[in-house]
């Protein structure tokens, strides 16, 4: 009677743990990124802003909490942007006189950032962020692929992330180390990554280009901004820039600094970095 009474308990104890384990669900892989291109912004804690801003919009300072992400190392260069406009047949944007190659890609629109973000998500087979119709942009937020950091990513990743220092600029309080500017530029956009990298190893936040990031532009945000993980305003007309550009003098090439034009504007200094959700 007793062998038979274990003998029951073992086979019920068996199909239970065989049924727990192919209800468990399994772990989700992630898919592989380039480490040569992309840092891992570990998620944290950061105070937005500054009270003593050259814009209002800047002000008032607020903790934002972010969720791990990874960044491009440099801004988008015409070495991949050209890749993109030519298998999708898309107007390739102009260089002037300044160049190709590693030249960090000009004339680049909001939807031309997050056109490129689903084109180079489907290079790799993963979900595309965006779902686009025409001049409207829906961002799927279960997908894993490319997009653009929100405005908060970037300001993080620009202060050094958990790994900051302070630095009124990216990686340093001289504009000189790290910076394109007004006072060096020679009056044009440059190669990336040609001066010093901040903290986590991102190059040219500050200064160069300002740079399209997802959120639209809401003048009063950060007086009601989400403390985890803001995306900005629900809609709006115009999409934020961050960091500065080879023309602007120094002043708009620190770490805070908004700007914000329409999601079709293109210059000779705007461009973009890519972001991705990590999961």
């Amino acid at each position: 009677m007793k062998k038979c009474f274990l003998f029951i308990f073992t086979v019920c104890f068996v199909f239970n743990l065989s049924v727990a384990q192919k209800s468990k669900p399994l772990a989700l892989k992630r898919a592989p990124i380039d480490t040569s291109k992309f840092v891992l912004v570990e998620g944290g804690t950061f105070k937005m802003g500054n009270d003593r801003p050259v814009e209002a919009h800047e002000a008032p300072v607020h903790d934002v909490t972010v969720k791990n992400f990874y960044l491009a190392k440099t801004e988008t260069t015409f070495d991949e942007l050209d890749k993109f406009s030519k298998e999708t047949k898309r107007d390739t944007t102009p260089g002037y006189q300044w160049g190709r190659g590693k030249q960090a890609a000009i004339m680049t629109s909001w939807l031309d950032a997050v056109a490129y973000c689903n084109w180079l998500s489907e290079k790799e087979k993963l979900s595309k962020c965006y779902l686009i119709n025409g001049s409207e942009v829906k961002y799927l937020d279960t997908a894993k692929g490319y997009r653009l950091p929100t405005e908060a990513e970037w300001e993080f990743a620009a202060r050094g992330g958990n790994k900051s220092k302070g630095t009124f600029f990216c990686g340093s309080d001289a504009i000189n180390d790290v910076a394109w500017f007004k006072g060096n530029s020679n009056e044009g956009p440059h190669a990336v990554a040609q001066k010093k990298p901040n903290e986590l190893g991102i190059f040219d936040m500050t200064g160069n280009l300002w740079e399209w990031v997802w959120d639209w532009y809401d003048s009063n945000y950060y007086k009601t901004s989400p403390k985890t993980d803001p995306t900005g305003a629900e809609s709006g007309s115009y999409r934020v820039m961050r960091g500065g550009a080879w023309y602007n003098d120094g002043t708009y090439a620190n770490v805070y600094t908004r700007q914000n034009a329409a999601p079709g504007f293109r210059q000779n200094s705007v461009g973009f970095r890519v972001a991705r959700t990590y999961y």
